[in-house]
Protein backbone atom coordinates (compact mmCIF):
# COMPACT_ATOMS: atom_id res chain seq x y z
CA UNK A 1 0.00 0.00 0.00
CA UNK A 2 1.49 3.21 -1.26
CA UNK A 3 0.50 6.44 1.05
CA UNK A 4 0.83 9.97 -0.50
CA UNK A 5 1.31 13.55 1.78
CA UNK A 6 -1.24 15.86 0.57
CA UNK A 7 -0.45 19.27 0.14
CA UNK A 8 -2.32 20.13 3.26
CA UNK A 9 0.29 17.43 5.06
CA UNK A 10 -2.70 14.94 5.37
CA UNK A 11 -2.07 11.64 4.55
CA UNK A 12 -3.77 9.51 2.88
CA UNK A 13 -3.87 6.19 0.48
CA UNK A 14 -2.81 6.68 -2.78
CA UNK A 15 -6.18 6.87 -5.04
CA UNK A 16 -5.38 5.93 -8.76
CA UNK A 17 -8.53 6.99 -9.68
CA UNK A 18 -7.72 10.74 -8.92
CA UNK A 19 -4.08 10.36 -11.26
CA UNK A 20 -6.20 8.70 -13.71
CA UNK A 21 -8.48 11.69 -14.04
CA UNK A 22 -5.86 14.12 -14.12
CA UNK A 23 -3.57 11.97 -17.03
CA UNK A 24 -7.40 11.35 -18.98
CA UNK A 25 -7.27 15.44 -18.88
CA UNK A 26 -3.84 16.24 -20.19
CA UNK A 27 -3.55 13.41 -23.13
CA UNK A 28 -7.27 14.36 -24.11
CA UNK A 29 -8.10 15.38 -28.21
CA UNK A 30 -4.53 14.59 -28.79
CA UNK A 31 -3.01 11.55 -30.94
CA UNK A 32 0.15 9.68 -30.59
CA UNK A 33 0.06 10.47 -26.96
CA UNK A 34 -1.91 7.21 -24.32
CA UNK A 35 -2.94 8.04 -20.98
CA UNK A 36 -2.03 4.46 -20.01
CA UNK A 37 1.45 4.62 -20.79
CA UNK A 38 1.83 8.00 -19.16
CA UNK A 39 0.70 6.01 -15.87
CA UNK A 40 2.51 3.01 -16.18
CA UNK A 41 5.85 4.94 -16.47
CA UNK A 42 5.19 7.31 -13.90
CA UNK A 43 4.25 4.47 -11.17
CA UNK A 44 7.68 2.84 -11.70
CA UNK A 45 8.86 5.87 -10.02
CA UNK A 46 6.33 6.35 -6.85
CA UNK A 47 7.04 5.33 -2.68
CA UNK A 48 5.32 5.54 0.12
CA UNK A 49 4.94 9.05 1.66
CA UNK A 50 5.52 10.54 -1.77
CA UNK A 51 3.65 14.16 -2.28
CA UNK A 52 0.70 14.13 -4.72
CA UNK A 53 3.08 17.46 -5.63
CA UNK A 54 5.82 15.23 -5.99
CA UNK A 55 3.69 12.62 -7.95
CA UNK A 56 2.35 15.95 -10.25
CA UNK A 57 6.11 16.16 -10.53
CA UNK A 58 6.87 13.00 -11.60
CA UNK A 59 3.63 12.74 -14.54
CA UNK A 60 5.50 16.09 -15.45
CA UNK A 61 8.75 14.46 -16.26
CA UNK A 62 7.56 10.98 -17.29
CA UNK A 63 5.47 13.26 -20.08
CA UNK A 64 8.71 15.72 -20.82
CA UNK A 65 11.00 12.78 -21.07
CA UNK A 66 8.53 11.28 -24.09
CA UNK A 67 9.27 14.17 -26.26
CA UNK A 68 10.60 13.48 -29.16
CA UNK A 69 10.63 14.40 -32.75
CA UNK A 70 8.31 11.61 -33.78
CA UNK A 71 5.59 12.35 -30.65
CA UNK A 72 5.54 15.93 -30.32
CA UNK A 73 2.27 15.96 -28.87
CA UNK A 74 3.83 14.69 -25.84
CA UNK A 75 4.70 18.24 -25.05
CA UNK A 76 1.87 19.48 -24.60
CA UNK A 77 0.63 16.71 -22.38
CA UNK A 78 3.50 18.20 -20.46
CA UNK A 79 1.97 21.75 -20.75
CA UNK A 80 -1.21 20.62 -19.31
CA UNK A 81 0.01 18.70 -16.54
CA UNK A 82 2.15 21.77 -15.28
CA UNK A 83 -0.34 24.20 -16.06
CA UNK A 84 -3.52 21.97 -13.55
CA UNK A 85 -0.33 21.77 -11.02
CA UNK A 86 0.36 26.07 -10.95
CA UNK A 87 -3.44 26.40 -11.44
CA UNK A 88 -3.37 24.04 -8.23
CA UNK A 89 -0.78 26.71 -6.66
CA UNK A 90 -2.34 29.28 -7.56
CA UNK A 91 -5.70 28.87 -6.01
CA UNK A 92 -4.77 27.32 -2.52
CA UNK A 93 -2.16 30.38 -2.34
CA UNK A 94 -4.57 33.41 -3.02
CA UNK A 95 -7.41 31.58 -1.26
CA UNK A 96 -9.61 30.20 -3.82
CA UNK A 97 -10.51 26.51 -4.71
CA UNK A 98 -7.45 24.01 -5.66
CA UNK A 99 -7.44 23.96 -8.91
CA UNK A 100 -9.53 26.98 -9.68
CA UNK A 101 -7.48 30.16 -8.94
CA UNK A 102 -10.57 32.24 -10.58
CA UNK A 103 -13.47 30.85 -8.99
Amino acid sequence: MIRVVKRNDRIETLDITKIQKNTSAAVAGLEGVSQSELEVDANLQFRDMISTEGIQQTLIKTAVDKIDIDRPNWTFVAARLFLYDLYHKVGRNIGGQKGKPYA
